[in-house]
């Protein structure tokens, strides 16, 4: 089953009240998004010597101070650092999402509802088993998970992007919610260079830090190659930064992270891994028992198959897991000053940001090489019914998808409009299971029997040159049910028979949800139906029908022309059953939506 984003109880009403906090309230952190307990381990530093006009200095100077010094992660400042910094460049339009921005509470109110009733799934981009909450209540996680489906739903480009969501979870301790959604918008613009956002650069940049860091620091390399036997420690590279190190140490690295680009992520990796070595290689220095930072999504089992660990029973995988929770250890117990990590981070010679980028392109051209070799050996495999065997040059992908990555529906927003057939919920379910490429449309109710009359003539006027329409009907017992049809109604002059496509299907509403689609999607028949299961859409002046079969009169849906009757039985064109608990059943309110920009 795919993970759902939790919506648990009050997600809308935490949009309302985090809407009411102002930049000038953060003293310095969202105190209503932050963990009681640990906000109290903090007393707010507030040092006279720190001058807030030099953030307006050029990005070279801001390199030099946020290198060289360092601000608390409770100093008072931080209410507006991060916010000022991703706005420091003067050269990009102010006002440039403004719109978007001033749209986001009512785009939280129509993705989630107004009482919380919509679910959305975790948006594809994101990586459900990595997703920090960084000592974040209930309602800071609520927030990262609108901000994170708010902004999906507005860049479905972006196809994998893992960082966004500890990204995000990290810039509500110092942010408003609508200022944290601006700066993720600022963050992903073309303006930055920092996130990847797609799969193929996420490997590209993964395996590229291996390269480098076998150039750079060739000992340290070395050393973890031997003791692991088996590269893929250096897969992990980011989330020991994301996941694993203290939060008073990945504060400094973000205020870096805004005035420059990917290299510090590279160079802290780096020296993490040159530390370890140093210090932490050796079991008897560490503490016990690592811990594990808690997800938003997964309370979460750690499953070392992240980082490819496939034969556990093997020796060298048994000494591979100990090196790598070794250093999970020791990340997580990291205590060395702050500037002796930056000292060294940034006294790594010769690593240019043109070498980076240069690693990153040419580690990208060879998994497309790999993928161009790979996939035509696949086709013609999959053509003849025989198994290939991939050979051994060809790499696997650094790190693997999760399986909600790989089958994650596109995020719904349907807006609230006027409708009494059925609810803002029940719409964002029939949203999820409508044609992908019409998700991005929105509902426009074009016949209402309340409206319009009943009459079936009248309602073909107003659907008939709709390429696709939603019916929804409530009977005497309150049940909700109907069809989506794929072709326009005005064919029923043309063909004087069945009609449609098979992306029609049937569909329950209340009492339960429950969706029928056409026979050809299943496996068994894959594709190879016969002609009576190929019966979706029928109408003449008498009658309107979806849904055929063997026998003539089981038809899945059939409305009358007075549109005051109706009737339902099981079906062989979508392996319906019955959509009411009567058979003949009165129709109370019958209405049709298209589908608008």
């Amino acid at each position: 089953m795919l993970p759902r984003i939790s919506t648990l109880t009050s997600i809308g009403e935490d949009a309302l009240l985090s809407a009411e906090v102002e930049q000038y309230d953060l003293k310095p952190f969202n105190r209503q998004f932050i963990n009681e307990e640990y906000l109290n381990k903090y007393s707010i530093e507030h040092d006279e010597n720190f001058d807030k006009s030099l953030l307006n200095c050029s990005t070279t100077n801001l390199k030099q101070l946020f290198r060289l010094s360092h601000l608390s992660i409770s100093h008072l400042s931080r209410a507006s650092l991060w916010y000022n910094l991703l706005r420091q460049n003067q050269t990009r339009p102010q006002h440039r999402f403004q719109q978007i921005v001033e749209r986001y509470p009512e785009d939280v109110r129509h993705m989630f509802g107004r009482r919380n009733e919509i679910f959305v799934r975790t948006p594809s981009f994101v990586d459900a088993n990595h997703l920090p909450h960084y000592h974040l209540n209930r309602r800071g996680q609520h927030a990262v998970t609108r901000i994170l489906s708010v902004f999906a739903y507005y860049h479905p480009d972006i196809t994998w992007a893992p960082l966004l969501g500890p990204i995000t979870a990290i810039f509500l301790h110092y942010m408003t919610e609508i200022d944290a959604y601006e700066s993720l918008l600022i963050f992903t613009s073309s303006d930055y260079k920092i996130i990847t956002q797609t799969e193929l650069q996420f490997q590209s940049l993964i395996l590229a830090f291996r390269k480098l860091l076998r150039r750079h620091c060739r000992l340290t390399y070395e050393i973890l190659a031997k003791q692991s036997l088996d590269l893929s420690i250096f897969d992990q590279w980011l989330w020991i930064i994301f996941e694993h190190l203290p939060f008073t140490y990945l504060v400094p690295i973000i205020d870096c992270l805004l005035i420059e680009d990917m290299k510090i992520l590279i160079r802290i990796g780096m020296t993490l891994f040159h530390f370890f070595v140093k210090y932490g290689l050796n079991p008897q220095n560490l503490p016990v028992k690592p811990r594990r930072r808690e997800s938003l999504f997964c309370r979460s089992k750690y499953t070392h198959s992240s980082v490819r660990f496939q034969s556990e029973n093997t020796s060298s995988n048994k000494k591979n897991l100990t090196i790598y929770d070794n250093l999970i250890t020791y990340i997580q117990h990291f205590d060395l000053p702050i500037e002796k990590l930056f000292k060294h981070a940034f006294g790594i010679h010769h690593l240019q940001r043109k070498e980076i980028f240069r690693a990153i392109e040419s580690e990208e051209e060879k998994i497309k090489s790999d993928r161009r070799h790979i996939m035509p050996q696949l086709r013609r495999s999959s053509s003849t019914g025989n198994q290939l065997s991939i050979p051994a040059p060809i790499s696997k992908p650094a790190v693997p998808r999760t399986l909600h990555h790989q089958n994650s529906m596109p995020i719904i927003m349907v807006r609230e409009f006027e409708t009494t057939a059925a609810s803002h919920s029940d719409f964002a379910y029939l949203w999820s299971l409508i044609p992908s490429r019409l998700t991005d449309y929105q509902p426009e109710r074009i016949y209402s029997s309340n409206i319009h009359g009943r009459r079936l003539r009248t309602l073909y006027d107003h659907v008939e040159y709709h390429e696709y329409c939603l019916i929804i009907i409530r009977n005497e017992n309150q049940e909700v049910f109907g069809g989506f049809c794929s072709g326009q109604l005005a064919n029923r002059t043309k063909t004087r028979t069945w009609f449609g496509t098979g992306e029609s299907f049937l569909f329950t509403i209340k009492p339960e949800r429950q969706v029928f689609k056409w026979v050809g999607y299943s496996p068994l028949t894959k594709g190879n139906t016969q002609a009576y299961e190929d019966y979706y859409i029928y109408a003449d002046d008498e009658r309107l029908q979806m849904g055929g079969s063997k026998e003539p009169l089981n038809i899945g849906l059939s409305i009358r022309q007075d549109l005051n009757e109706g009737s339902t039985k099981q079906c062989d064109t979508f392996d319906s059953k019955p959509l009411s608990t009567i058979e003949h059943f009165q129709i109370m309110e019958i209405e049709v939506f298209g589908f608008t920009r």
